[in-house]
C-alpha cells in the first residue's frame, strides 16, 4: 500500500481484541478493518467503491 502523507491515530478496544495505531491513514484503516465482521467488511467495501466512483466522476 502506498503512503498517503496523511496520518491517523486509532485506538480500538472490543471483546475480540484491541489495537493501537499511529501512522499512515490508509494503513490504519486497513488494519482497523481486520477487526470488522465479514459482513461489516463487505459493507465497508461497497461504500468505498461507491465513493470511489463518485470521486472519479468528479475528477478527484
Amino acid at each position: 500500500m502506498e503512503a498517503t502523507g496523511k496520518r491517523v491515530q486509532i485506538e480500538l478496544e472490543h471483546a475480540a481484541g484491541s489495537m493501537k495505531f499511529d501512522g499512515d491513514l490508509a494503513e490504519g484503516l486497513f488494519l482497523a478493518a481486520r477487526h470488522l465482521t465479514g459482513q461489516e467488511r463487505l459493507c465497508l467495501i461497497a461504500k468505498l467503491q461507491e465513493k470511489h466512483l463518485e470521486l472519479e466522476a468528479l475528477g478527484r
